[in-house]
């Protein structure tokens, strides 16, 4: 599983992902907080991960998404 293409197909729908690097601020590319909400419920979805608030508010940078869902994998 490619997790970085999986949360860059998530991502797209909603933001340009052309350029997209993990030092990219979420906020930066045009997220708000209830999108990064809706993105990592998503992302819960599709992986079959869960995540509690807490975490999901201290994600923001793309490298922070894929470090927390790479943690909850192992």
């Amino acid at each position: 599983m490619d997790i970085k293409k999986t949360v860059s197909n998530i991502l797209s729908k909603r933001v340009d992902v052309s350029n997209l690097s993990e030092s990219d601020s979420l906020l930066k590319l045009g997220l708000d907080s209830l999108d990064l909400v809706e993105v990592m419920l998503e992302i819960e979805e599709e992986l079959g991960i869960e995540f509690d608030s807490s975490e999901i508010s201290e994600v923001a940078t793309l490298g922070d998404v894929l470090k927390l869902i790479e943690a909850k994998i192992k």
